[in-house]
C-alpha cells in the first residue's frame, strides 16, 4: 500500500515550506516522492523539492482536473 497525501492551496500559503517540513521529518527508510502541480515558467518549487531529498515530477500549466488531465497522468505514472 502506498501513502498519498494531497496538500492543496492557493498561492503563498505555505505549500512548499509544509512539505518541506515533513521531508525533514521522514524517515531514512522511506523513499518520497512528490507531484507538482507548476503553474510558472521555471519549476522553482521541484527544485527546492528534489535537492531536499524528494523524487519530483512536474506538471505543468493549470488546473489538473480540467487542463492538466494528461500530463498529470503521465507524472503520476513516471513518479
Amino acid at each position: 500500500m502506498t501513502r498519498v497525501h494531497l496538500i492543496t492551496g492557493f498561492l503563498g500559503v505555505g505549500k512548499t515550506t509544509a512539505i518541506l517540513n515533513l521531508l525533514e521529518q521522514s524517515p531514512a527508510n522511506e523513499k518520497w516522492a512528490v507531484l507538482v502541480n507548476e503553474f510558472g515558467e521555471v519549476g522553482v518549487d521541484g527544485a527546492i523539492l528534489e535537492a531536499n531529498g524528494a523524487v519530483v515530477r512536474e506538471v505543468p500549466g493549470g488546473c489538473l482536473c480540467c487542463v492538466s488531465g494528461l500530463p498529470f497522468q503521465m507524472g503520476l505514472n513516471m513518479l
